[in-house]
This record gives structure tokens, sequence and C-alpha cells, in this order.
């Protein structure tokens, strides 16, 4: 029986609410009242959550873990290598002012210190499909939103039930933050800026961090890149005095305004300031460095398990102009390709977010696929191996009754430093999951064992 439970542990949740409706229907109602007066919101706008965790089984969680945890490892390598092996350095496309930046020593060992990796997950299949490294974001909300849950007090009696291991992401974040900071040479305490430009929709996220570090001790400060000043060797916002930076704004946006963040980027260059991550970790997260990683001819430069895991864990994935070069240079035989093989593939640029410009082919209308196909041709696009995405069941309430809604769902895993840091899901009705495009999220804990009653 136990075995069992822990194989249906989502089942087994959604029995109890069925069997306990009128309390059921009280929680999920509560949690949408507390949902709306939560700082779990994107822009002015509640992000769409559920009364529900994401289950991982133990062997699931040690699969994300050892399998995250490698990959971590790889991106660190892979970065490394760009600035040591000659038949690295095209596979990234910089401006001159972008080569220098990330060349710059940032005073600390690791090139990628926080890190999410975005995988489909079904059963003990795992695939990481993005690799997010310049601007990770979900942490402080699915710490929020598993608080809120597990403090429903009519499912009390489910997670008494069971014992569940649960991850402080916010907690593990500061941690990773101070240890770059120590290692960085910081002589005291710092001061912490969460920096990102002031319209972003995720700032109450940046909000719910600030009110957590604060609660362990350091000042902190969300800031906008350009309001900084650069003077007597120290970074200010306003009077604050920042040592730590804990860098949200996307690495390409700063690029683009290197005008408009001039004294930010001073106190970088000088090594003032003690930034997390650091701008180079932007060559880790481009979909060309996954057609890097699945692309065989590179395997010679990692070990035996690095090679196993990107073999199992990655969707084979190639640039437009490194897939080109397997006909020879024949574009037309690309084309074929990538018309004959629609239904299995997906193209997306190198350099999105949020989901923008993603195309699954066996959504996409002929037509419209072949005019995605011209676009990708003619810029910096990917295509990519299609994985079936995995359908989850949330709770929601119709004429006061619970009902089940189907929902698509992805996982998304945390590495700070070298170690898994727990996760959290997005759902969506649409297979391109994200937030920004009303996606919503389910937060991720480990189930350990059933209590004997």
């Amino acid at each position: 029986m136990r075995e069992t439970v822990l194989r249906n542990i989502d089942h087994a949740f959604d029995q109890y609410l069925l069997s306990h409706e009128k309390d059921a229907v009280q929680a999920v109602t509560s949690f949408e009242d507390r949902l709306q007066k939560s700082q779990i919101k994107y822009g002015k706008f509640s992000i769409p959550t559920f009364c529900k965790p994401h289950f991982l089984s133990p062997r699931q969680e040690k699969l994300v873990k050892s399998t995250s945890e490698t990959i971590m490892s790889i991106l660190n390598k892979v970065v490394d290598l760009h600035f040591r092996e000659p038949s690295f350095a095209g596979l990234f496309h910089l401006s001159d002012e972008a080569k220098e930046l990330v060349s710059l020593d940032h005073g600390y060992s690791r090139n990628v210190v926080i890190a999410r990796f975005d995988a489909l997950m079904e059963g003990e299949s795992l695939k990481f499909v993005e690799l997010n490294t310049s601007s990770p974001a979900g942490m402080n909300y699915a710490d929020q939103i598993e608080d809120m849950i597990f403090s429903t007090q009519e499912l009390t009696g489910f997670f008494e039930g069971h014992h569940f291991k649960r991850e402080h992401r916010s907690e593990r974040l500061l941690s990773a933050l101070l240890s770059a900071y120590e290692e960085f040479g910081g002589p005291e305490k710092p001061h912490i800026a969460i920096v990102d430009w002031r319209t972003v929709k995720t700032r109450p996220e940046f909000e719910g961090l600030k009110t957590f570090f604060e609660s362990k001790g350091y000042k902190t400060e969300i800031a906008d890149p350009r309001d900084f000043k650069y003077k007597g060797g120290k970074l200010y916002y306003e009077d604050f005095r920042v040592d730590l930076v804990y860098r949200r704004v996307m690495v390409e946006e700063i690029f683009e305004k290197l005008d408009e963040v001039s004294d930010f980027v001073k106190a970088y260059k000088d090594r003032a300031i003690c930034m997390v991550n650091p701008l180079r970790s932007k060559l880790a997260g481009t979909k060309a460095m996954m057609s890097l990683l699945t692309n065989p001819g590179y395997d010679h430069y990692f070990t035996a398990e690095e090679n196993r895991v990107k073999t199992h864990h990655l969707p084979w994935t190639r640039r437009m102009v490194d897939a080109e070069q397997f006909y020879g240079g024949r574009k037309i035989y690309l084309i074929d390709f990538l018309k004959d093989e629609k239904d299995t593939l997906v193209l997306k640029p190198s350099e999105g977010h949020n989901g923008k410009d993603v195309f699954i082919g066996s959504e996409t209308r002929e037509d419209d696929w072949n005019r995605v196909i011209d676009r990708a041709l003619k810029a910096d696009w990917v295509v990519q191996e299609f994985v079936p995405i995995p359908v989850v069941t949330v709770p929601s309430v119709v004429n006061s009754k619970i009902d089940f809604l189907y929902k698509k769902i992805n996982f998304n895993a945390f590495v700070f430093g070298t170690k898994y840091a727990g996760g959290f899901s997005r759902v969506s009705d649409e297979s391109v999951i994200n937030v920004a495009r009303n996606g919503g999220l389910m937060t991720s804990v480990t189930v350990e064992e059933v209590h004997e009653r």
C-alpha cells in the first residue's frame, strides 16, 4: 500500500479533495482569496496559481538533482573553453563591446552561479529544453505559493499523512550570493541591490526577496541600473552603497543600453561590485549552447558521465547555420528536412525568452510553418527536437463543487552554486508554457514517505 501511494501521490491528493469536498471547496476558495492579496503577481495581475503542489517522487528528485548539477558543471566548463579554445570562439555572436564585457574577470571562479533549467518530465523521462542563466526567476514566487498551500488548514489531514521534502529556494539563493561575495573578497557584510528595469513585471518577486534578505540581516534595495552613481570607487543607489548585485536585468538588455547604464558597467569593470550572475553567464544560456552540447563533434571535451547526461537529457538542437552545414551548405536540403519533419520539430530564436516566437511544428499551419522557416534561415534561430508535453490536473471550484482542469506542465529546476535547490512548475493550456503568455505556477515538492496509521 505504501509504495502504491508513493507512486500515485498526485491521484491521492485529488481523491482527498473529492472525499473532503466541503473542506476542499473552502481550501481552494480561501487560497484564491489569499493569492489576490499576495506578491505572486506579474505586473499588476495575480499569476494563475493552484491549490495543489506538483509532486515529485524520490526517484524523480534524485534524477533531477544529479542531471541538473551535471549540466551546471558542463555549462561552467564550456564558458571556460570559450576563452581558451579557438574552436569555441565563433560559437557565440557578440558585438565588440559585449566581447570585452564577457571577458572581464568578475572576481570569483564560477561563470554561472544561479541557473534554472526548464524541463519536460514524464515519470523518469527527463528532457531539459531551455537553460536559463542570464536572469532566472521564480524562486520566491514558488516559496510563497508553497507556504500558502501548506498553511491551508483544510489540507492539514492530507499533509500530515505524508512526509514532504521542501526547499526554501530564497534561502538557498541568498547563500549562493553570499558565497560568491565571500570568494570575491568582500570585506564586510554586504549591502545588496536587486537590479532590473523599474518597469519589469516581475518586480513583485523582488519585493518578496528584499523582505527575505532583510529578515536575514542584509540591507537591500531594488534598483534600476540607470539610477546608479559611481563615485569614489563605490557604487551608489541614491545614498545606499552597493556591494553585492543580484542581477536580474537581462545581459543582452545591458549590452543594448550601455550608454544608459555606464556607471553600473564601470563599477563592474573596476570590480567595485560583486555581480551575480556575471555578464559572461549569458554565454551559457543561449540556444546556441544547446546546439553545441547535443553535437557529438564536441564530446571529446567532456567526461563519459557528462556525455551520458547530454545524450539522455538534452533534446537534439541545432543552430540553423550549423544544421545547414550537414547538407554541404545546401540550403535547399535543410528546407526539405524542416518541411518533411515538421511534426517532430520546434523553431525558436537563439536569443529568445518569455516564450516569444516559439513555433511547434505539429501545432503550426503548413503555410505559417513555411514562413517561419524563411524567418529562421535569415536570423540566429535554432531547430530543436519536439519533446512531448505532460499533463497534470489542478483543482478548481465550479458551482460550489470541486472540479479538475487539465493543464500542460513543465518542471523548472534551480541550481545555485553547484547544488540543486528545488524547483517549481509552470502550467498552461498552451504548449509554449510561460507566465508571460498567461501561464500559471505550481510549487514542486518531493514526497519522501507515507506515515503509517
